[in-house]
């Protein structure tokens, strides 16, 4: 039991795989960051021990390429990282074309351009990759260990004796020592990335409905806004119908499980794209960042209401004998507005329209500035 713990630990740094998975984007985005400080002081580095070869001795060709290949892949690196951080998740692949080039350029600045000194860069190097990269251990074993052998192999062709025993020497112990240290960091970073999302949940996530706070909602707004050249947006304003009554006739836990019932029926009626907060009290929000055409909203809103108007599923997930209803008011960018609260008002305008006419129904903010209601069963 002791060995598959210890075996567990080193190569998988005792962390479970269904939370590395859920938490991959997370690392991403801390990979990316890395990348992008190592691009910066790698070129630093790279430029200082140039200025010290040159003085010492003079111009030389090889180490001049070195250092402009090296320099390439640090500018290449940095302006790679401008990858949003959403794609973070599709990242990883970056962050090991970047080690392996940069593992390839100190083998060759250790074993053939400086074939007359040890390999203190390359041992550097493994070790700091193992230190600030968050991915599974085995992973980074498996790209610090090629790179040990072809820095083995190179040390053995290109230097003296004495040189090459003192290389393998360094790199057998700095591989024993990456062999524990790289799954204690594993550790010590989930542990700060779970911290973290545990606070970030408490302070962004509704905790009776689980939906995002209307601040997160219009932080998210007003970002995908800056960003939305090619696609219109749509806000969603959405109000349970004579919330009062639940909560008088039933009492405040049915209406604590009505709301949670309407939330998971947003949640569940909205593309996956989509973000949805709870505004306040029986209000929701909800943001597609993405929209085709008018009949997307249509089928969105009329599905929304559809599953709230299911009966028999609102009787087994609430237990209220009484199915509540929505109303709908819907701000499409950038007709009806240019930013989070031009929408907000555009939709808030068409729900008050929308509770005016019979509730239980929704309304799409009209090109040309007025309001027009819309209710439409699909197939008709």
């Amino acid at each position: 039991m002791k060995l598959h713990e210890l075996g567990q630990y080193i190569f998988f740094g005792s962390i479970d795989k269904t939370i590395y998975e859920e938490e991959k984007s997370v690392t991403g985005r801390s990979n990316l960051r890395a990348v992008k400080r190592l691009s910066i002081v790698s070129m630093l580095l790279f430029f200082l021990a140039g200025l010290c070869f040159l003085v010492e001795n003079g111009l030389d060709i090889k180490f001049v390429t070195c250092m402009f290949f090296s320099g390439c892949v640090g500018i290449v690196a940095y302006r790679a990282v401008g990858i949003p951080y959403s794609r973070a998740k599709y990242c990883l692949p970056l962050v090991y074309v970047y080690s392996a080039i940069m593992m390839i350029a100190t083998i060759l600045l250790d074993g053939v351009i400086g074939r007359h000194y040890s390999c203190v860069t390359f041992t550097a190097c493994t070790v700091i990759f193992m230190m600030i990269f968050t991915d599974l251990p085995w992973h980074m074993f498996i790209l610090s260990g090629t790179a040990e052998i072809m820095m083995i192999i190179t040390s053995a062709l290109s230097k003296s004796t004495k040189l090459f025993e003192y290389d393998l020497l360094c790199i057998i112990i700095f591989t024993i020592t990456n062999f524990f240290l790289c799954p204690y960091m594993m550790q010590i970073k989930f542990a700060d990335i779970l911290t973290r999302r545990r606070i970030e949940h408490e302070r962004d996530i509704d905790a009776l409905t689980q939906l995002y706070h209307k601040d997160v909602v219009r932080h998210t707004v007003n970002e995908t806004l800056q960003l939305s050249a090619f696609h219109d947006c749509a806000l969603m304003f959405l109000d349970v119908d004579n919330f009062k009554h639940f909560n008088d006739t039933y009492g405040h836990a049915a209406g604590d499980a009505i709301l949670k019932y309407i939330a998971n029926s947003i949640k569940e009626g909205c593309p996956d794209i989509a973000t949805i907060g709870r505004y306040g009290g029986d209000e929701f929000i909800a943001f597609l960042p993405e929209v085709d055409d008018i009949y997307q909203l249509q089928k969105t809103a009329q599905g929304i209401l559809d599953l709230v108007d299911d009966r028999e599923r609102c009787l087994r997930i609430t237990d209220v004998p009484e199915c509540p209803s929505l109303s709908i008011g819907i701000a499409v960018y950038p007709s009806a507005g240019r930013s989070y609260n031009e929408l907000v008002k555009a939709a808030d305008k068409v729900l008050y329209q929308v509770k005016n006419n019979g509730k239980n129904n929704y309304g799409i903010y009209d090109t040309n500035g007025s309001n027009y209601m819309k209710r439409t069963h699909l197939g008709e």
